[in-house]
């Protein structure tokens, strides 16, 4: 659990990181959903080769409130999005109760070596955070290698 004071650190320390990498994005904001939900998102794009786009990262992230200033995290999108080297892979955690009904988990993954053209809609996966999800991208980024979405487990649900 956070403070908002802690999330507004946890945003300033994840900027941090891709601003170190070089990366250009509008300054992000902790903003705030109703009365019972904080969140960001949080785009940013890499230097580097441009075409057909430059690689992106997204980050979005919405905690509740759990009890009097404390925040739970209950949603995220982390994305990597290599337009130069034409694919994807991400980590999400959405629409937890129809997962968790259908495939009896609450996050799932998506990974595509071929942009636009995913083998699987969403791949079993274990629960990360979003410095997880940036090493992970950030080690993968220019990277010639496949992604490894062949070693992934599908759920077995169209794209």
């Amino acid at each position: 659990m956070a403070t908002i004071t802690e999330l507004r650190r946890h945003l300033g320390t994840l900027s941090s990181i891709l601003w170190n990498y070089g990366a250009t994005f509008p300054v992000p904001t902790l903003d705030h959903y109703g009365e019972r939900e904080v969140g960001f998102a949080l785009a940013a794009e890499l230097p580097g080769e441009t075409q057909p786009k430059a690689t992106r990262i997204e980050l979005m992230e919405i905690w509740a409130l759990e009890r009097r200033g404390r925040y739970r995290i209950s949603e995220y999108a982390y994305d990597f999005i290599e337009h130069p080297l034409r694919r994807r892979r991400a980590f999400h955690r959405h629409h937890a109760d129809h997962f968790a009904r259908a495939f009896g988990v609450v996050v799932h993954e998506h990974c595509e070596e071929l942009l636009g053209q995913p083998t699987c809609g969403h791949y079993f996966g274990l629960p990360v955070d979003a410095y997880e999800a940036l090493d992970h991208f950030l080690a993968a980024w220019g990277q010639p290698a496949e992604l490894g979405c062949g070693r992934m487990r599908c759920m077995g649900e169209a794209a």
